[in-house]
């Protein structure tokens, strides 16, 4: 989390039915790049099998809300994980 930060720029976070769990972007407006790389929640937590393409009307929506921040989901998904490495430890040990 980022004390002081509005909501757009709080990390986007995935929790699974079976017990997934992890950061999937830094911010809203990364998330929007990832969504519109074809990668979900899930996927950017359990990791894409497969290459994706992109969805076009994502790629519209992102690049009107957030055309400044435009990143490849490789980079979206590696920003998030460096900046909040402890995220899924820290979650697991308050379940325990």
């Amino acid at each position: 989390m980022r004390d002081g930060k509005p909501i757009l720029e709080q990390p986007i976070v995935f929790f699974g039915s079976e017990g997934e769990l992890g950061v999937v972007a830094s911010d809203l407006y990364d998330y929007l790049w990832l969504l519109a790389a074809g990668i979900g929640p899930c996927e950017a937590v359990i990791g894409a099998e497969d290459e994706r393409e992109p969805i076009a009307h994502f790629v519209a929506f992102a690049g009107k809300h957030a055309a400044a921040q435009r990143k490849a989901a490789t980079e979206v998904l590696t920003t998030a994980h460096s900046e909040f490495p402890g995220f899924e430890k820290g979650i697991r040990a308050l379940c325990r």
